[in-house]
């Protein structure tokens, strides 16, 4: 069963939107684990989790999602340094600020948030379970070149069947 956000960013995606999968690339992590270790050594209070296709080694975009965990109430102790780092955000909503910008020209989606719990155990799950991940590889890959919208509604799907295994 889908979520209510999940559902919520289902409908904003473009119908004519097409979904690229990539083979993974060693040298998009490179540039995820460099990323991490900046923001590290200027904010070593933050938690920093780096998820994502990229992150578990498999088939994706070769994006790089990056989350830096904290209570909505102390991003403005953490943003003055954050926009030093990687400029003005994309976005600043109650629950979580968003910047979007390309390293190395990998796409890169950093998010200042409260923990993603949902995402941290899909993650989690992923990451320990060499079989449920070679499956979802298998599904991502075969979404390539199709629309974006069917396939990231069937990662959702996806994940809400690992989560109640």
């Amino acid at each position: 069963m889908l979520t209510k956000d999940e559902l919520d960013y289902l409908s904003k995606i473009p119908r004519n939107k097409k979904v690229s999968v990539k083979p993974f690339d060693p040298q998009a992590r490179r540039v995820g684990d460099l990323i991490v270790s900046k923001i590290k050594k200027a904010l070593s209070d933050l938690e920093v989790l780096f998820m994502g296709a990229t992150a578990l080694e498999i088939a994706g975009q070769n994006d790089i999602d990056i989350y830096m965990l904290s209570e909505p109430s102390k991003f403005g102790e953490h943003l003055p340094t954050l926009e030093k780092l990687f400029g003005k955000p994309k976005s600043t909503y109650d629950t979580f600020i968003e910047w979007s910008f390309t390293e190395n020209g990998y796409p890169i989606e950093l998010y200042l948030t409260e923990p993603p719990e949902r995402q941290i155990r899909v993650y989690e799950i992923l990451k320990s379970n060499k079989e449920l991940l070679k499956e979802y590889e298998d599904l991502k890959l075969k979404f390539s070149d199709k629309s974006f919208r069917d396939y990231q509604r069937a990662k959702y799907e996806f994940y809400s069947k690992i989560l109640n295994l």
